[in-house]
């Protein structure tokens, strides 16, 4: 199954789900400006907002097949929580605590003393929602990325890739929303040992839609 044909099964579970290309969106031009700490934000990540789900370049998902499936099956986790709780609840939650910096806006209009401490919130304090809702993301991906290694024909490389997803947490890519090394380390062996005895990392009802999703891969 092609890429398209993927994101084509994809609707019937997320009718509106949509996939656009960062360098053709002058949002996504600028987003990556305001994130000059995520060096790759434009070129090597893959961003959801909503039900969209912006991809580098075409380039990258016709050079980057395999990845391209695996990276849209773990956007759909995204997608089924924010269903879940909501889309401004999801969101908030993600972005918390830093949101928080918002609320300096107005507050600078008063005093800059009452402002002061929500300004704090900029700094790379550690996100707890975000790192849940990420930690689930990932771990579908290893689940996805075993599946998929036999019909797509590709070592799946687990390890290796655990020691590229934690790094995500705990640098800049997500503006070091969890920096505790080892309780991410325990938890995606875990996940691990649970992928290779052919068991899902953990309990959740988008499975139900990606395992369906995978069969067509």
């Amino acid at each position: 199954m092609s890429f398209d044909s993927l994101v084509l099964s994809a609707q019937k579970f997320f009718p509106k789900l949509q996939i656009r290309y960062k360098n053709e969106s002058l949002f996504m031009k600028i987003l990556g400006t305001i994130l000059f700490f995520n060096k790759g934000f434009m070129t090597d990540y893959i961003t959801t907002i909503g039900l969209t789900v912006y991809y580098p370049s075409r380039t990258f998902v016709q050079t980057h097949t395999a990845s391209a499936d695996v990276v849209l099956l773990h956007e759909l986790v995204h997608v089924k929580d924010a269903q879940r709780l909501t889309r401004p609840v999801f969101s908030a939650a993600y972005l918390f605590p830093q949101i928080l910096a918002l609320l300096a806006l107005p507050l600078l209009l008063i005093s800059w003393k009452l402002a002061l401490p929500f300004l704090l919130f900029v700094l790379p304090i550690p996100a707890y929602f975000r790192m849940k809702f990420e930690k689930k993301a990932y771990l579908t991906s290893l689940y996805a990325l075993k599946k998929l290694s036999t019909s797509l024909e590709f070592p799946p490389l687990l390890k290796s890739q655990e020691a590229f997803f934690i790094n995500q947490f705990t640098g800049p890519a997500y503006y070091f929303m969890w920096p505790f090394y080892n309780s991410l380390k325990k938890d995606f062996d875990e996940g691990i040992e649970k992928i290779n005895a052919g068991q899902r990392p953990f309990e959740d009802e988008i499975f139900d839609v990606l395992d369906q999703l995978m069969t067509q891969v």
